[in-house]
């Protein structure tokens, strides 16, 4: 080979190599099997967008399973104080505890029929304020109950509790909504004992 020869190959050479990064740097990818920088960007972008959609659904179907979850746990309860005097024939009444979020508990009566909550043996404590995040006691602007009554406060007015026979003391109501303000509860107790749970929906108990 002269040294021209040389020098020609010399030439192809570098310009095959320049050629190679060329290809490298402007993302064309010589490996049909992979991916190129842009294709990356582009999937990483639409998996944000996708993460951006669905985590503040995901998080306001939680607090809506929560507020359902505590109403359905606060009604349970009521049902409780209510088959336990019916079973003992003694008094037994829940009590909301001073907390945020939702506490109470479920009493016993020492000496019926007076009820008094600092003293009363306890049946049942339930605390949900750590375990259901978001979710209180609240009117969530109500200002009446599912039966059209007035109402000033998110829980009865004292104890709630029933007597020999499993008949309410008084009848009442008791709020619960989600922080968000999106999920309103009204677990009701009429005076007969019948305990429902209302949902608010557009405005409207039902």
């Amino acid at each position: 080979m002269d040294r021209g020869e040389a020098s020609d190959a010399r030439g192809s050479a570098r310009i095959s190599i320049w050629r190679s990064l060329g290809h490298s740097l402007s993302g064309v990818r010589d490996d049909p099997s992979g991916f190129t920088l842009i294709e990356l960007m582009v999937v990483t972008s639409m998996f944000l967008i996708l993460i951006g959609i669905a985590v503040p659904q995901y998080k306001a179907l939680t607090l809506q399973l929560r507020t359902t979850s505590v109403a359905t746990q606060l009604a349970s309860d009521i049902n409780f104080a209510r088959i336990q005097s019916l079973r003992t024939a003694t008094t037994h009444y829940v009590a909301v505890t001073p907390a945020t979020g939702v506490a109470y508990k479920v009493q016993r009566s020492a000496a019926p029929p007076a009820i008094v909550p600092a003293s009363d043996p306890a049946v049942r404590t339930v605390t949900l304020t750590n375990s259901m995040p978001g979710v209180s006691f609240s009117l969530n602007g109500a200002t009446t109950d599912p039966y059209g009554n007035a109402v000033t406060g998110a829980t009865p007015t004292g104890a709630l509790g029933f007597d020999a026979r499993g008949i309410p003391l008084t009848a009442g109501t008791y709020f619960i909504a989600s922080s968000d303000n999106a999920n309103s509860y009204a677990v009701t107790v009429t005076g007969a004992g019948r305990v429902r749970i209302w949902s608010k929906v557009a405005g409207a108990w039902r």
